[in-house]
């Protein structure tokens, strides 16, 4: 069962709340109000920060399995993808908030 859900080409795929949780990284609810925000206060950007954080983490330790697997499978390659996309996105209303500032 596949708990993920990549849009390619663009940034707007996301891993679904149970696969994150799963893996050890809870998505905090505020993300939710958060990106519907146009200015994000000081105190969201500490959420992203620490959101992002957990995302960097689990990335770095599900490249480094998938750089040492003998065979690639189509779905170990979409759940990095869409770890990387998540990233992104996060990044990016980190950014677009400091630049509204």
């Amino acid at each position: 069962m596949r708990n993920y859900n990549i849009i390619s080409p663009s940034i707007g795929g996301m891993l679904s709340d149970d696969f994150l949780y799963f893996e050890g990284v809870n998505r905090p609810s505020e993300i939710f109000l958060i990106k519907d925000e146009e200015v994000i206060s000081n105190e969201n950007i500490e959420i992203l920060e620490r959101y992002f954080n957990d995302i960097y983490n689990l990335f770095l330790r599900k490249i480094s399995v998938f750089v040492s697997l003998d065979n690639i499978n189509d779905e170990e390659s979409i759940k990095l993808q869409a770890l990387l996309q998540e990233m992104i996105r996060i990044k990016k209303m980190m950014i677009n908030s400091s630049e509204l500032k």
